[in-house]
């Protein structure tokens, strides 16, 4: 279970940095701003989510 457990947050932190990577690239093209709100919560709540179950002991 700790193994899988790493691979999972690892998964989170990767794809919370892709969320938030596509968030600045769309910012400056021709996106509306409430989408890219929500994208950018839902890419922090993945990295941290990510983070949070690295360091659970």
């Amino acid at each position: 279970m700790k193994r899988l457990a790493y691979y999972i947050g690892r998964a989170l932190q990767l794809l919370g940095l892709a969320t938030i990577t596509s968030v600045v690239i769309l910012f400056f093209g021709q996106s509306k701003m409430e989408p890219l709100l929500y994208l950018s919560v839902l890419g922090a709540v993945e990295f941290y989510g990510g983070t949070w179950l690295l360091e659970r002991k």
